[in-house]
C-alpha cells in the first residue's frame, strides 16, 4: 500500500488555478473554512500540523494528494454557489446536483445575467452539465469556469463572492421568481421563503419551484421544532 502523500492548501488549489493564496486572503479565508467543513464531512482528509517555533494554537493544514481533485472541484462550486453546506450537497446528493445546476443555468446563462462579466459561458454550460451529469466529483475534475479571477477573492462587482451572490445583488433587475431561485441557490432559505410567496400563477416552471422551496422552508422548520422538543 502506497504511503500518503500529503501537500499544502497552496499546492493543491492555488497551483491548478494559478493563484498565489498568500497575496489573496479573502480566497484563502473561503478555502480554510470549505476544507474543514470537507473534512467534518470526511469527502477529504487533512493533516494538522503546528508551525514550528511557534507558540501559538494556529494549526498548518496540508491536504491528502489523493483528494486534490475533489478540493479543486469544491473550491470551483463554491466560486458558483457560495454556502460550503451546499457545495457538501452537490457533492453528495444528485438529486441537488441536478436541480441547482439546472437553476444556475437559468440564472447565468439562460437570463444573460450581468454576472457573465465573471465567467465565460461555454465553460460555464460544461461545468453544469458534467455537474448535471453522473460524473464522480470527488475524481473527475470539473473545467474551470472563470475567467481571470475567482468570486471568493472578493474583488468583482459589489465585493460578490460568488456567481449566485451577484445575480442575487442583481434581483432587482428580475422577476420575483428569479429573485427566488438566486436566494435558494445562494444557500438563504429564509429570503428564498419570503419571496416565493409572492411567486403567482400555476402553470410554469417556476411554480414549480416556489412549491419546492415553500415545502423545503415549512420542513426545515418542522424538524427543527422536533428537535427542540426533544431536548
Amino acid at each position: 500500500m502506497a504511503a500518503e502523500r500529503w501537500i499544502t492548501l497552496q499546492q493543491a488549489v492555488g497551483d491548478p488555478l494559478g493563484i498565489p493564496l498568500a497575496k489573496h486572503p479573502t480566497l484563502r479565508n473561503a478555502v480554510n473554512t470549505l476544507v474543514k467543513a470537507l473534512e467534518k464531512a470526511e469527502l477529504i482528509k487533512l493533516q494538522h500540523e503546528h508551525f514550528e517555533y511557534s507558540s501559538s494554537e494556529k494549526k498548518r493544514l496540508s491536504l491528502n494528494a489523493a483528494d486534490r481533485t475533489c478540493l479543486v472541484n469544491a473550491v470551483l462550486l463554491q466560486g458558483v454557489f457560495a454556502e460550503p453546506k451546499v457545495v457538501l450537497k452537490l457533492l453528495t446528493d444528485p438529486a441537488v446536483r441536478i436541480s441547482h445546476a439546472a437553476w444556475a443555468k437559468t440564472l447565468l446563462i439562460d437570463q444573460q445575467s450581468q454576472a457573465g462579466q465573471g465567467f465565460l459561458p461555454s465553460q460555464l454550460t460544461r461545468f453544469l452539465d458534467m455537474l448535471a451529469g453522473g460524473c464522480d466529483l470527488k475524481s473527475e475534475p470539473l473545467p474551470n469556469p472563470f475567467a481571470e479571477t475567482l468570486p471568493q477573492m472578493g474583488i468583482g462587482p459589489a465585493n460578490c463572492t460568488s456567481l449566485l451572490h451577484l445575480a442575487a445583488v442583481q434581483a432587482a433587475a428580475l422577476s420575483q421568481g428569479y429573485i427566488m431561485m438566486a436566494y435558494y441557490l445562494n444557500g438563504d432559505i429564509e429570503k428564498a421563503y419570503q419571496t416565493a410567496l409572492k411567486v403567482e400563477g400555476d402553470a410554469s416552471t417556476l411554480a414549480q419551484y416556489r412549491d419546492l422551496i415553500i415545502r423545503d422552508y415549512r420542513d426545515s422548520k418542522a424538524v427543527k421544532a422536533l428537535l427542540d422538543d426533544w431536548r
